[in-house]
């Protein structure tokens, strides 16, 4: 990838693997990236065998990057706002004095 957020190395019985990777928008998942993709393509280890090679998805609503499953909901919720309606629910009860 060109400008990765991040970089994954996965160290157990087998070599140890490295992989470029982003941050889904919507949810907060780590998505490993082929490289030189610019996050294009998404890459799924498996037990055996090269990594399944699957489409990137992004958000054009947000345009952030995000990964399939939230890509296949279709909503554009993006995790700060999900973060800020629960920050809002809580003044909220707390005001009403359901929460002490």
């Amino acid at each position: 990838m060109l400008k990765p957020q991040g970089y994954v190395t996965v160290v157990g019985e087998r070599p140890m693997l490295e992989y470029d990777s982003v941050t889904c928008g919507h949810c907060n998942a780590v998505i490993l990236v082929k490289p030189g993709t610019a996050a294009t393509v998404y890459l799924y280890p498996q037990m055996v065998g090269p990594a399944k090679e699957e489409a990137g998805a992004m958000c054009r609503v947000c345009m952030s990057k995000v990964c399939l499953r939230c890509h296949d909901r279709g909503i554009c919720t993006p995790l700060m706002r999900r973060i800020e309606d629960m920050e809002e629910r809580r003044r909220t009860w707390h005001e009403a004095g359901v929460l002490g």
